[in-house]
Parts: C-alpha cells; sequence; structure tokens
C-alpha cells in the first residue's frame, strides 16, 4: 500500500491551495480614494484635538485587505496615485485657502456694514434733530463729519485722497538715500560751504603807500 497522498478527484489544485473565490474582495475605489486622499481621523485632544488626514502606509492596507504590500505598491504605481496625491494636496491647500480669505471678507464686510448703519442712524437722527430745531443750521461740523466718515468706509473719494496723500516707510527711505547720495556727490560750493583761499592768491599791499596792487588805479596816457 503506497503511503503518497491522494491528489484530488480530477487531477485538481492542492488542498491547501486556496480557490480562486476564496480571493479577498478588493473596493478599488475606496483603495483609489486611500492613496490618493487619505482619510480623516480624530487627533486627541491633548493635541489639540479635532481631526486630521493621514495616509495609510502599503503595508496597512495590505493588512486591511488581506492582501500583500506589493500588491497595493504595484496598484499604485500603476495608477500614479502618489503624483496625483501632491496634485490634489495643492488643490486642497487653494481651496483652504481661498476658504479662509472668504471667511476674512465677509467678517470685514459685516463690520463695515454694520458700522454703516450706525453712521445712518446718527445721520436719521440728525435729520430729525434738525427739522425740530434742536441743532444750529450754522455749525453741520458734527455732520460733515459722519458724512466724510461714511464716505471713507464705502471707499469713496475722501479714501482715495486720504490714502495717496501718504508717503509709506519704503518711499521715505528711498529719499532719504537719494538726499545723502545728492550730498556726498556735489561739490563744496553747491553745498554752501566757504572755502578758505591760500595764502599765495591774497593780493599784496605796497609798503610805500598801503595800497594793493589790485587796488591801485590805473595811470592813464594824456595831456594832465
Amino acid at each position: 500500500m503506497s503511503d503518497e497522498p491522494k491528489k484530488p478527484a480530477g487531477g485538481g489544485r492542492a488542498a491547501h491551495r486556496p480557490k480562486k473565490a476564496d480571493a479577498p474582495l478588493i473596493d478599488y475605489n475606496e483603495l483609489d480614494k486611500l492613496l490618493v486622499f487619505g482619510e480623516v481621523v480624530p487627533v486627541d485632544p491633548e493635541h489639540g484635538g479635532g481631526t486630521a488626514v493621514v495616509y495609510p502606509s502599503y503595508r496597512d492596507l495590505g493588512r486591511r485587505y488581506g492582501i500583500a504590500a506589493s500588491v497595493i505598491s504595484e496598484y499604485a504605481k500603476t495608477h500614479n496615485t502618489m503624483r496625483r496625491r501632491e496634485r490634489a494636496k495643492l488643490r486642497t491647500q487653494a481651496r483652504v485657502e481661498e476658504k479662509l480669505v472668504e471667511r476674512r471678507a465677509e467678517a470685514i464686510a459685516l463690520s463695515k456694514e454694520e458700522e454703516v448703519e450706525i453712521i445712518d442712524t446718527y445721520l436719521a437722527g440728525f435729520k430729525a434733530a434738525l427739522a425740530d430745531n434742536r441743532v444750529r443750521y450754522d455749525s453741520p461740523a458734527d455732520y460733515n463729519t459722519m458724512a466724510r466718515l461714511k464716505e471713507f468706509l464705502l471707499g469713496g473719494a475722501d479714501s482715495r485722497a486720504e490714502t495717496h496723500g501718504i508717503l509709506s516707510l519704503e518711499q521715505l527711505q528711498a529719499r532719504h538715500r537719494d538726499m545723502q547720495r545728492t550730498m556726498i556727490e556735489a561739490s563744496p560750493a553747491e553745498r554752501g560751504e566757504v572755502v578758505a583761499l591760500p595764502a599765495s592768491t591774497l593780493p599784496v599791499e605796497r609798503p610805500e603807500d598801503g595800497v594793493s596792487q589790485e587796488d591801485a588805479a590805473p595811470v592813464e596816457d594824456g595831456d594832465g
């Protein structure tokens, strides 16, 4: 009697080899999203709380789906998931910044809207007081101030005039550097400096009459 193990009936696969029907089922759409976009997980409250996006490793995904990590690696390579992940990160960051800018702009708009409403309320009260003769007609300083403030908040002419009339720190520094360069390159006469003349260039006086040669009157030929 032979001791060799019996082959399965029909000459099929060995008894220990799994059947194709027993192979793990993989949701490749979910796998692709995990590789490209990651997954959102909660953050420990001790580290700030909230949520964060993490990208499972090939080994973790292999254990999760019951397959070898090399299968995950081959899928990622074939479908170019790493490059797609970087592009997705850039798009996500751009959207986050856009949302932050929108919220900031909305907060500023609401703040200005409230300020304009307060000014409108003041102007309406001023108008009512004016109708009741409770304010002077020849002293509209407060009204003028509030009207200009409203124009400023709405981006009117007053705001443009105020903004354009102010020099920035960079402009002031540039003007100072230009002035220093001009003073260095200018001559002493241009700077208004008084230069002492050497003794050799001074006029010489004659001892007999005390009159300098330059001051002596010229001798004219004539009858007298």
